[in-house]
Formats: structure tokens, C-alpha cells, sequence
């Protein structure tokens, strides 16, 4: 939504998209996660004249009027954001005290004692708000068929994102609940609560990515279930690594291509360990499936947790790590080649979690033995995910804070940087990074995907716009670069103190003499190796 003009008629509804960051759901931008779409699907079946705005535009702009506001948001896993900040309680609890109807849904009804609004949904929102409309006061969960029908209605929403049409990325789901629903699932998991996992049809999914790509979406993630592998696997509630179904997944992947055929990233999110190491030759069949049929960069998040046994046990966590070892292992040999946008196509994500039940100081230590177990066998490991469990539990208490803090230092010194510089050599081009951010002289920017990684350029560019880079730095989570291709007669000063090996002299000296090839810039530059050090990064 773009500025508001408070003079206009009020609306019968206003969705304020607060962002949610959950362990199976993104939406904090450029994601947009199901929620709104699914109560604009509800406003558009009611004939009700509905508006959309983000928690950022309402910082920016205030609320249009309205006879009723419902506010969906929250974070259940937090992480460092870029292009968008979630709805905060205390903003929430202003919201509150509009003077029209309010309800709230999301993690922030669920998890925060927030005050002051009429109505509370911690369950689905829209199916409460559905419920209203009809005079129950009924929190529930929306059936199958209810959201096949919000999801396609609501999809216009997108239009109304700040974000949209690009970098929006939206997010998918294949099913909600848990394949290990029977055994109660992993202790601090919120997916079990859904219960016996209800499968779309693949010509549903198709559907919804349609009405989405029609109305312009070129980003899609298909993140919002708790294993893609076990999309309509067999063996539901007989076994907890239940047996997957390769042609089920491929029928998918073709048919969302067959009907979106200018996709720019398709991308997947959680992945559960163990059932790529029961099925090792159906879960290849589907590793490659995914090579094959979404786009390079893609992370496939295993949850391990814990690689302490009496942590997994006391939890009912779903993988040793033995397992995760070979699921890890299969990913790498599968889809560890480089695609087309620099990333490779596939590589798994590890989980860790603190402050799980029964864990003691010798949890971390056994966390980083296991991570060196690794590294040490050449696997390669996209990111590393290491956060304290969330949960109003009391059986969930941080114990052992400063283990926790110096495992999470060690692994991103010793373990995150030297394997971003095996999977991103220097040199190595980091195709269309979009820059959202400056800080000082510097940018900041990232690919369009699932988690991406922060790409920095040490002097500024324009926001809002694509640029290639290549890689001549690392940080612990990030990269540093510039732009390519970067020609030397054409750069200011600030790009060329950038250049790895030129420095503020030789910067001076370029600048102004502006060499337009490698003999001029050799008369610049008199030292053989360090010339040739530079050929790699500019053209002259």
C-alpha cells in the first residue's frame, strides 16, 4: 500500500500484515507469507471492500479508516532482518486502542500478553474472522477445502506489497501438520498441533502459484511444510521416517512449470533428516527432482537440534546424527554442482536449538564435534541456524547461556567462514543481487531466495536494483564484493579503493590516469603478480 489518503471512504476491513517468522512460514519482506492472502480470501468471498498494508507502511503512513482492522503477526524463530521490521508488541498493544473493531492473529495473540483488542485468534485467523462474519465466536483452524478457496481469492493482495512485483517472494505450502503427529513430534514444534498431515493436490498448489503468477509474482518458495520430501509419502502414522514418493513430487515440480513457465526463483525450505536416510534411493529421485526443477541456491534445512542423545531422546526429536550425517552427505553428492546465479543448486542447512530439555555445558560440546565431523568429510553446509527454542514452558529454560554463546562463536569463526570460502571461491560472480540497504558508504543486498546470503559492497550503490558481484571477502555470514563486471576506466574513486590489492594510492593514481586496457593499466601498476591479482576482478 502506498500513502494514505484519510479522506477517502473507509474501508470495511483493513489487513495489517505484521509479519510472521515461524519454523515452517516465512513473511517478513521481501516474503509474504499465506496469512493475509488467506483474509483477503475471506474479505473477497464476504463482498467486503478490503485494503492491505505492512507493518512498515503503517510506521511510514498511518491506517487508512476502517470499520474493522485485523492485525496478524509475530515471530516464533527471530532472526536479523533487512528489507522489513515484524510488528513489536508495544506497537500492537497501540493498534489496540483504534476506535473500530480489532481483532489480532498470529504468534504475537498466541505468545504475547497483549491487551485491548476485541478479538483474539490462536488458532487461524481467517477462519475466526469467517466465523465472526457469521456471529460464532469460533477459533479454529481453516479446513483443507476453506483454504484452497481464501488462498486463490485473497491472492490479489500481492498487488498491495510494497515489494511486489519483484523481489516479492511468496510463500507456498504443500500441507500442514506433522508426519510424526502420532508420536506428539519434536517438543518445542508448533507443526504438530495440525495433527495428521493433510495433503493438497498437486492441481492445487498449481492453481494457487498460477493466480499468483498471473497477477504478476515471479518468486516463489515452497516453505511452508514441516518435510517437502514427505509431500503425500506412504506409511502416514505407521512409521515416523514415513516412505517417500518421487513421481508425486515431480508431478509437482513439472506442472508448476508447465503453467509458469517465466519463473525467476523457485525455491524450498525444511527437509526431516530422517527420512532421506531411511530412503536413500527415493529421496536421490527427488534430490534431483529439485536440482533439476527449481533454482540455483536453494537450502534444504535439516533439524537436527541436538547431537546430544539424551536431548534427542527427552525431546522426541525426529533424526540422530548419524542419520543427518548421510541425509547431509546425499544432499552434497546430489546437488552441490554451481548453478547458474554463482550459488550452488542445492546444499543442506543444519538447525541447532538451546535450551532443550536435559541439556547440560557438554550438549555444545558434542554440537561442535559433530559440526567438525563435517567439515572434516568435505561436506558443505549452507548455513547454520543456531537460536534459543521460544516456548512459555517452563520445561524450556536456557541453563547454560554461555555454552550456548561461545558454541555459536566458535561455529561462525571456525566452521561458517572457512565454509563460505569453499563454497564461494574468491572471484566466484554472485548473480542479481538485489540492494536493500546502505550503511555509511557501504551496501547491502542479497539474492532473492530462501535464506540468502548478505552480499556487502564497500561503496554505494542504487537501492532497489540488481547487480552482479564478485566475491573478494568474507565475514562470518556474509560476503564482501563488487560489482561485475567492474570496468576500471569507468569507476570512481570509493570503487576503486574497493578493489582487492589496489589500495588508496594505486586508487589515486587510476582515478586519474583511467587506464582502458591492461597495457595502460600496467604502466599504473609496475608489480606483475599484483596486476595480475587484478585481472580477475576488473575488465580494462
Amino acid at each position: 500500500m502506498n500513502e494514505i489518503n484519510n479522506n477517502e471512504t473507509a474501508l470495511d476491513l483493513l489487513i495489517l500484515d505484521g509479519y510472521v517468522d515461524e519454523p515452517s512460514l516465512l513473511g517478513v519482506p521481501p516474503y509474504i507469507s499465506t496469512e493475509p492472502r488467506l483474509i483477503a480470501g475471506v474479505a473477497e468471498k464476504e463482498e467486503l471492500k478490503w485494503d492491505y498494508i505492512t507493518a512498515d507502511d503503517y510506521r511510514k503512513f498511518g491506517l487508512p479508516e476502517s470499520e474493522i482492522l485485523l492485525v496478524h503477526g509475530g515471530v516464533t524463530v527471530p532472526g536479523k532482518y533487512l528489507s522489513g521490521t515484524p510488528l513489536k508488541a508495544k506497537e500492537a498493544e497501540k493498534l489496540a486502542k483504534e476506535k473500530r473493531e480489532t481483532y489480532l492473529g498470529g504468534p504475537l495473540a498466541k505468545y504475547y500478553d497483549i491487551s485491548g483488542f476485541d478479538h483474539y485468534s490462536v488458532m487461524d485467523l481467517s477462519a475466526y474472522f469467517y466465523e465472526s462474519l457469521k456471529g460464532n465466536s469460533n477459533d479454529r483452524y481453516a479446513s483443507l477445502s476453506e483454504r484452497e478457496e481464501w488462498l486463490k481469492k485473497g491472492s490479489k493482495v500481492v498487488k498491495e506489497h510494497p515489494m511486489f512485483p519483484d523481489p516479492l517472494i511468496a510463500e507456498i505450502s504443500m500441507y500442514r501438520g506433522c508426519t510424526r503427529y502420532f508420536t506428539g513430534g519434536c517438543s518445542f514444534c508448533s507443526e504438530p498441533q495440525y495433527g495428521k498431515p493433510d495433503f493438497r493436490d498437486q492441481e492445487d498448489v498449481i492453481d494457487e502459484i498460477k493466480e499468483l503468477y498471473d497477477a504478476g509474482v515471479r518468486n516463489f518458495r515452497v516453505g511452508g511444510q514441516s518435510c517437502t520430501v514427505s509431500y503425500k509419502a506412504k506409511e502416514l502414522g505407521e512409521r515416523e521416517a514415513p516412505k517417500p514418493r518421487p513421481k508425486e513430487i515431480k508431478k509437482l515440480f513439472n506442472g508448476i512449470w508447465g503453467e509458469c513457465p517465466e519463473i525467476k526463483v523457485l525455491h524450498l525450505d525444511n527437509a526431516n533428516p530422517s527420512v532421506i536416510a531411511s530412503w536413500p534411493e527415493r529421496s536421490k529421485d527427488i534430490l534431483k527432482t529439485f536440482t533439476e526443477k527449481t533454482t540455483a541456491g536453494n537450502i534444504l534445512a535439516l533439524g537436527l537440534e541436538s547431537a546430544d542423545e539424551k536431548v534427542i531422546e527427552k525431546n522426541n526429536l525426529n533424526s540422530t546424527p548419524e542419520e543427518v550425517q548421510k541425509a547431509v552427505k546425499i544432499i552434497n553428492e546430489v546437488g552441490s554442482e554451481r548453478g547458474e546465479n554463482g550459488m550452488p543448486k542445492l546444499l543442506p542447512g543444519i538447525n541447532f536449538l538451546g535450551g532443550l530439555k536435559g541439556e547440560t555445558p557438554k550438549t555444545y560440546e558434542k554440537n561442535f564435534e559433530f559440526l567438525k565431523k563435517l567439515v572434516d568429510g568435505g561436506y558443505l553446509l549452507r548455513r547454520i541456524n543456531i537460536r534459543q527454542v521460544l516456548s512459555h514452558e517452563e520445561d524450556f529454560e536456557m541453563r547454560n547461556r554461555s555454552e550456548f554463546m561461545e558454541f555459536k562463536k566458535k561455529v561462525r569463526e571456525e566452521v561458517d567462514r572457512p565454509m563460505l570460502k569453499k563454497i564461494l571461491p574468491k572471484g566466484t560472480v554472485l548473480k542479481d543481487v538485489y540492494m536493500e540497504k546502505s550503511k555509511g558508504k557501504k551496501t547491502f543486498g542479497r539474492q532473492v531466495g530462501t535464506y540468502p546470503l548478505l552480499v556487502g559492497v564497500e561503496y554505494p550503490l542504487e537501492l532497489e536494483k540488481y547487480y552482479d558481484v564478485i566475491i573478494t571477502d568474507y565475514g562470518y555470514r556474509s560476503v564482501t564484493g563488487i560489482t561485475h563486471p567492474f570496468k576500471i576506466d569507468e569507476a570512481s574513486f570509493e570503487e576503486l579503493k574497493a578493489v582487492p590489492g589496489i589500495g588508496e594510492k594505486r586508487a589515486s593514481k587510476i582515478f586519474q590516469k583511467k587506464p582502458a586496457n591492461k597495457g595502460e593499466l600496467e604502466e599504473v601498476i609496475e608489480d606483475e603478480e599484483t596486476l595480475e591479482s587484478l585481472m580477475e576482478y576488473v575488465n580494462a
